[in-house]
């Protein structure tokens, strides 16, 4: 059993069925039926369909189960699984969780008492969104492991099984004791099927016509080049089960360890290459269109996932202009600020490609470099955080650490991204820094980051979503346009904070990030509706921001995996500038930030709908 696990309503402990080709089936409803003629309230309806979907759900995430600490005597047979991306384990998911999801929606939220009619809102607004894409495709991965949203490629270079799982063995499998240690050991000889499933879906899309560009199969066969690499005995995911035997002191570790090896060895290895062999056949056929226009029902697929990552119906050619007029509006910005500081000539992406090379801003790309980039990012967090009262009643119980991405995925991993600390205090926030290559981090452009993914970012927003008392399903999903809108909120809020105060590079540091979210709109857009090529998108983004070449590339074939992503951050952040404009409107000098960032910060994780219909209710309340 897992530390710290939630209890869920009226779950009981059931025999798991097996499916065609022995793949796990959820099982039946494990609950006597209402009584025969007896009418049941709205509220117990509510709650019954509350608990098939949450079964549903963290049955076929079992990593996510682990994560957010649900019991197996809530969801069975979930600790020693891994998610299933084979065909029969994506019919199963899509089918038991659009079934869960119709049960739910037929229930009036107006009826509902206490915080379910939020807790339906929530969940059925998620759940749509994320099952949309399916409805149009029928290929790739829904509700992928990585994220609550779909792969149309379920293996690539970003995500799916080849990255996320050593990820989640290293860094959210607890092994502290002996029994976790066998647990462990159980979770790793599953990681065979997980890949070899994950395969057999890659080969049907292909035969669909859902075949990945040359370029994501390029970087998809180097993530497993770079795992394979290695002898067993140095392969990250031994290493790492290595290090936390040790360090937690387990009994017979040295025999835990050489079962791993040998699983490693004789399984998990073999099961890459032949992800590789695949990769390799059928790189030679892979088209460079970089837009999931040219797939199958690649538009309507597109349309719904601009849908489910914005929370709005807005048309792509809508989000591409206000791109355009965004990137318009802060260039402006940066322009002003360059010239004050003498940087007169050129367009402002090529001035801030001069900033980027000079040695003043430049971290030495070597291990001293290297370490000096993740201190002055620890520096970052311990400033802001001393003036953090001054904006928000909520503060972080939970630490955040600074780390590097491991090695093994750099290439191809962003410049920086978040995990959020375990519940029970066991496991920090974690913000990863992509150390590769430290051009990518002017020193202009790192405390955005931090502030981004840590404080008041990330790290605020899920240390504070962890502590609430939430049902567990409503903890584990998020909305990618209100997450990823408070974080870009948070850069702004930095600047308002003093983080910057003279300091005009560091605001053009903020500036350019913030340009950066403009761009992704019109990038975006530009490659999956209007037929942008990978070049182009390259091209643009490095003239109108000044990035250094790896990084535009890095990014541009992140949006061709993960369509519409991108889009939520600046979508979600204008909408929370709104909002708190219509608030200092309505209130006048009765407006309080520390009142309003509160707010906001405690719903981040919910549609931006909810965040908009709570906000004003709280407009409405302070102005009685």
């Amino acid at each position: 059993m897992l530390r710290n696990a939630l209890a869920l309503t009226s779950l009981l402990v059931v025999s798991i069925g097996c499916g065609p080709r022995g793949e796990e089936q959820l099982p039946a409803e494990p609950r006597a039926a209402a009584d025969a003629g007896i009418e049941e309230s709205a509220d117990s309806r509510f709650d019954r369909a509350l608990d098939d979907m949450t079964r549903a759900f963290f049955f076929h995430h079992p990593e996510l189960a682990t994560k957010f600490g649900v019991s197996e005597l809530a969801v069975p047979r979930t600790a020693h699984r891994l998610m299933s991306r084979s065909i029969p384990g994506e019919t199963g998911r899509r089918e038991e969780l659009g079934a869960a999801l119709d049960r739910m929606q037929a229930i009036d939220p107006e009826e509902l008492t206490g915080g379910r009619s939020r807790t339906h809102a929530i969940v059925t607004t998620l759940m749509s969104g994320a099952l949309a894409p399916a409805e149009v495709a029928e290929y790739g991965t829904t509700i992928d492991g990585f994220g609550f949203w779909y792969l149309p490629y379920t293996i690539n270079q970003l995500s799916g099984p080849t990255v996320d799982i050593p990820n989640f063995l290293n860094n959210q499998q607890p092994v502290t004791n002996r029994e976790e240690a066998e647990a462990y050991l159980v979770r790793l000889a599953a990681v065979q099927g997980a890949l070899d499933g994950a395969l057999e879906n890659v080969r049907a899309a292909v035969a669909k016509g859902a075949i990945p560009p040359d370029f994501v199969v390029d970087k998809s066969l180097a993530v497993v080049e770079s795992f394979v690499g290695a002898p067993p005995a140095q392969n990250v995911i031994y290493t790492s089960f290595l290090e936390r035997l040790d360090a937690a002191g387990v009994e017979g570790a040295a025999a835990y360890a050489e079962r791993a090896q040998a699983i490693i060895a004789g399984q998990v290895i073999p099961a890459y290459r032949r992800i590789g062999d695949y990769l390799a056949e059928i790189r030679p056929s892979a088209p460079h269109d970089a837009g999931i226009w040219r797939l199958p029902e690649g538009e309507a697929l597109y349309a719904a996932m601009v849908r489910h990552m914005t929370d709005s119906e807005r048309s792509p050619e809508e989000v591409h202009q206000i791109g355009l007029d965004e990137v318009e509006r802060i260039t402006g910005e940066m322009d002003a600020i360059l010239r004050s500081e003498g940087y007169t000539k050129g367009s402002v992406g090529e001035r801030m490609q001069q900033l980027n090379v000079e040695e003043r801003f430049v971290y030495p790309n070597t291990t001293e470099g290297k370490a000096a980039l993740i201190a002055d990012a620890r520096a970052q967090i311990d400033g802001i955080s001393e003036v953090l009262p001054q904006w928000f009643a909520t503060v972080p119980k939970y630490p955040v650490e600074v780390r590097p991405v491991p090695e093994f995925s750099q290439a191809s991993a962003p410049t920086g991204y978040y995990n959020q600390p375990a519940k029970d205090g066991s496991r920090p926030g974690i913000y990863w820094l992509n150390v590769r290559d430290t051009a990518m981090h002017p020193r202009f452009a790192l405390p955005t980051l931090t502030y981004h993914e840590a404080i008041p970012g990330h790290h605020l927003h899920f240390s504070t979503a962890v502590e609430q008392d939430s049902p567990p399903l409503v903890t584990a999903m998020w909305s990618n346009a209100a997450g990823e809108g408070w974080a870009l909120y948070s850069e702004q809020l930095a600047a308002e904070m003093g983080m910057y105060e003279d300091d005009p590079y560091g605001d053009l540091g903020r500036l350019q990030a913030e340009l950066h979210r403009a761009v992704r709109l019109v990038v975006d857009t530009g490659m999956h509706a209007k037929k942008w090529s990978r070049e182009q998108a390259i091209e643009y983004m490095i003239a109108v921001e000044g990035v250094e070449e790896g990084t535009a590339v890095s990014e541009v074939e992140r949006y061709a995996v993960w369509p519409g992503q991108a889009l939520g951050y600046k979508l979600g952040m204008l909408k929370i500038l709104e909002l708190r404009e219509e608030a200092q409107q309505e209130l006048g000098d009765a407006f309080d930030i520390r009142a309003f960032n509160d707010t906001v910060l405690h719903v981040a994780s919910t549609p931006l709908p909810y965040i908009e219909a709570t906000v004003r209710d709280w407009i409405r309340q302070a102005d009685m």
